[in-house]
């Protein structure tokens, strides 16, 4: 491998392939950190080597100084899964090396602003290759083998590596895009672009968020390599131009290449997965489902003649499409079909937290905490504290205290909880003497911001004069943590006056209507909602109610911005949803028509109020609005119907 300061990740890579591996080969390009330190303490041999803007000649400088029968390459800030390590070394035992024959490996990439929060996509990159027989790297950036022998084979290797070098916070410490420009720009001068140039340059700057450029450089490498569509990096670029295009809203766009050049892969799950995206933006509600459904079908046939039945990612076989059929379930208050795909999420992946919150917002709304517990028992193993503790964590975060005190009961004595866990559930289940003595064994203040929050609204609620501050570093988004923190104290103490309130400044008065009312301090909310009873903290609190299945709060909330003419358009959209769900056409239709007249360019609202009405002019004349929006509908085979006289 090639390293550079690489200490806050590389102790996890070394110690995830030990076991496969009979010499580790560093080559240090310049680290002042632990980096070297951190490879010697695991036998390495680490060498230095002055960089020059070229990863094949790092690369091949490990090569030449490889003694084993078998190469293996890596990155410092990746790492095989338990178990992962060995199986390589097993398969590895009965592998016979080959002048022409190397093997590719499933590379895992988390892409985001955290691990929590990335989107996951694979891609199968050459790796692992035998020794002795001149294959070596070329290319100064996004290396590839070559053998003198001629054209290499590959086959997939049976181990997966997880890469986490493209979240947000590895990728500024490194400043990666930079040093990537500068070679891409020798490259350039020196030979110029091959079509898998432009790829990669698309994928730096979808990396860096500048969709504009990585569309441009997508578009030049399809174009380039038109007639060897076979490539294996060729499937990935079109599924990322499809990806940008959505991002660009350019649905008709993504439309066609998912027909044109998609469709080449259509034994794949990611064919019918961008269809059914496409339909579910457009507002295709039931096409939608039967697509996504037929994408899990698709997968699940691939499956049975490759371990990998997938091109980018194995989320679009199953994890993603399961999410997007509970959303659209939800959506259309199908409780029972949203709960079978969230129960299916979980069966997949116990530690999928969003599918739990999600499943328990539901059963926590409309069933019984038996109920909810008796299903949650089948997933999980009650004997299990990680799971308890897992249960008792989402049964916090949906607000649910019957739900949070069954799983504390079950966690106490036996798993140590987190003073901040203590907290919030002391203030859900409303036990001040338990706050109290927990809030006193806190030295200095709040690490979190919400936890600050909560601890101002419990302090306020119980007068308990217990002043934890937010523990505050010198960072800018730290101190405007602490501004809004103040903000809320005002809000509590009544010093910030209604007229002070405006839509550019009341993100902390919100934060505090949504948990005064989710710990069900009700008193303080109903003073904060009256005082500050503004038209557009009104209109947020309706949506929130809507969103949250407090229908009948939400619907006195609209009512009252009906009476003073002050719906905006997503309020008018949610009560068209409201009575069409109702089966009161009407309503929903009037309401509709309001809300396509504040938000025009929402094309699903469109479909929506098509699907719903039967007078021949007013379809007529929405058609004619829909196409003035969006004059690719007429290119989209799902529109047929709904633009037919």
């Amino acid at each position: 491998m090639i390293v550079k300061n690489e200490q806050d990740v590389l102790e996890r890579c070394l110690e995830s392939v030990k076991s496969a591996v009979d010499e580790i080969i560093v080559i240090d390009t310049g680290s002042t950190d632990r980096t070297k330190a951190i490879a010697l303490s695991y036998q390495a041999q680490v060498h230095e080597f002055t960089w020059g803007n070229d990863f094949s000649a790092a690369r091949n400088e490990g090569v030449r100084r490889a003694a084993g029968k078998w190469i293996l390459v890596m990155d410092a800030d990746e790492y095989f899964a338990a178990g992962d390590a060995e199986k390589l070394r097993q398969f590895l035992e009965s592998a016979e090396p080959s002048s022409h024959h190397i093997f590719s490996i499933n590379v895992i990439n988390f892409v985001g602003k955290s691990m929590e929060q990335a989107v996951i996509t694979s891609g199968e990159i050459p790796r692992l290759f035998p020794n002795g027989f001149g294959i070596e790297y070329y290319r100064p950036i996004h290396e590839q083998l070559r053998s003198p022998s001629g054209e290499l084979l590959s086959s997939l290797a049976p181990v997966s590596l997880f890469h986490t070098g493209y979240l947000e916070e590895m990728v500024n410490s490194k400043s990666k895009l930079n040093r990537n420009a500068s070679i891409f720009k020798e490259l350039k001068e020196k030979q110029g672009f091959t079509a898998y140039d432009y790829y990669t340059l698309g994928n730096e700057f979808a990396v860096g968020k500048d969709i504009q450029k990585a569309v441009y450089y997508y578009e030049r490498a399809l174009k380039k390599q038109n007639k060897n569509i076979n490539s294996s990096w060729y499937p990935h670029c079109v599924i990322s131009l499809i990806h940008s295009y959505l991002l660009q809203h350019r649905l008709l766009d993504a439309w066609k290449l998912t027909e044109d050049k998609l469709s080449a892969w259509k034994d794949y799950p990611e064919y019918a997965f961008y269809k059914a995206t496409i339909l579910h933006h457009l507002g295709f509600m039931q096409e939608a489902e039967k697509t996504y459904v037929a994408t899990i079908e698709t997968a699940a046939l691939k499956s049975k003649e490759s371990q990998v039945f997938w091109l980018e990612s194995a989320e679009f076989a199953s994890t993603i499409p399961m999410r997007k059929l509970s959303s659209i379930y939800e959506w259309q208050k199908k409780w029972s079909e949203a709960v079978h795909y969230l129960t299916k999420l979980l069966m997949q992946d116990l530690y999928d937290y969003s599918a739990l919150r999600a499943l328990l917002k539901i059963m926590t709304r409309f069933d019984t905490t038996e109920a909810t517990i008796e299903l949650l028992d089948k997933l999980y193993e009650p004997g299990n504290s990680k799971h308890r503790y897992i249960l008792f964590r989402s049964a916090l975060a949906n607000h649910a205290a019957e739900l949070s005190r069954h799983y504390y009961e079950s966690i106490a004595g036996d798993l140590a909880l987190s003073h901040e866990d203590m907290l919030e559930y002391f203030f859900l289940i409303k036990d001040k003497s338990g706050y109290a003595q927990t809030a006193a064994l806190i030295p200095s203040g709040f690490i979190h911001e919400r936890m600050a929050r909560i601890h101002a609204l419990a302090d306020h609620a119980w007068g308990l004069s217990l002043a934890l501050p937010l523990s505050l570093d010198d960072s800018e988004e730290q101190n405007q943590a602490a501004h809004r923190i103040e903000a809320i104290r005002s809000y509590l103490r009544g010093e910030t006056e209604p007229e002070d309130v405006t839509l550019e400044n009341f993100g902390p008065l919100l934060d505090l209507l949504k948990d005064s009312f989710n710990f069900r301090e009700f008193a303080i909310y109903d003073q904060l909602i009256n005082r500050y009873s503004h038209d557009f903290v009104i209109q947020q609190m309706a949506d929130y109610m809507f969103v949250q299945e407090q229908t009948e709060i939400a619907l006195n909330y609209y009512s009252l911005l009906l009476e003073q003419n002050a719906l905006n358009g997503k309020n008018m959209e949610n009560l068209a949803i409201h009575h069409l769900h109702q089966n009161l056409v009407e309503n929903g239709l009037a309401f509709l028509e309001e809300a396509i007249r504040e938000l025009p360019g929402q094309i699903y609202l469109y479909v929506l109020y098509l699907k719903h009405a039967s007078e021949p002019l007013k379809k007529e004349e929405y058609r004619q609005k829909l196409l003035a929006q969006f004059p690719g509908a007429r290119k989209l085979p799902i529109f047929t119907d709904l633009l037919a006289r």
